[in-house]
């Protein structure tokens, strides 16, 4: 189940700690679906989208220099090539990574796992993203509530589908993290 949640969320990409869903409507997560029921029109997220921001609700030390940021982007250079590419066919792939806290040569370090590619199919009802991914045979399928304008789109990110992107044991800094925000910028 890690594996498919692992391979929807891009890293949907995209990255993760600990969140739960009545966490998701917390008024200071950065991003949320727009009020107003407008429509996505799904030829305006072909293209090419770089993660630029993974906000959490709290500051984390990753990189253990006595200073926490709530934007991971600046505590590892982990996720700096996660990216998603919709092509005008529907069809999609997308550079995943995530931060796996037993590794290191004590297994107590955390080290990145990058650059996974995934491939699927997508389409647009309302807001809402779907995606649609084969893993061993097996097509899984994700919906995710888009805040999208013309130069970037963001959704927020679960505490299950936290758990994918971070292995953590439970004592690290990033165990903190209830919430994540990501979002995305057209290149």
């Amino acid at each position: 189940m890690k594996f498919y949640k692992f391979t929807l969320i891009f890293a949907l990409a995209i990255l993760s700690f600990a969140c739960s869903k009545e966490d998701g409507s917390d008024t200071n997560s950065s991003f949320k679906t727009s009020n107003f029921e407008a429509s996505i029109n799904p030829d305006d997220l072909v293209g090419e989208w770089n993660l630029s921001a993974m906000n959490a609700d709290t500051s984390v030390d990753l990189n253990k220099d006595g200073t926490g940021d709530k934007n991971l982007l600046n505590e590892s250079s982990c996720f700096n090539d996660m990216k998603i590419i919709f092509s005008q066919d529907k069809t999609f792939s997308t550079t995943n990574a995530r931060l796996d806290f037993n590794g290191g040569t004590s297994n107590a370090e955390f080290v990145c796992v990058k650059n996974r590619i995934d491939f699927g199919t997508w389409d647009i009802e309302g807001t809402d993203l779907i995606l649609h991914i084969s893993i061993d045979g097996t097509i899984y399928t994700d919906r995710k509530a888009l805040n999208y304008n013309t130069s970037t789109f963001a959704f927020d990110v679960s505490k299950a589908e936290s758990n994918v992107y971070v292995t953590d044991p439970g004592d690290t800094s990033a165990s903190k993290i209830r919430i994540l925000a990501l979002e995305y910028t057209r290149l």
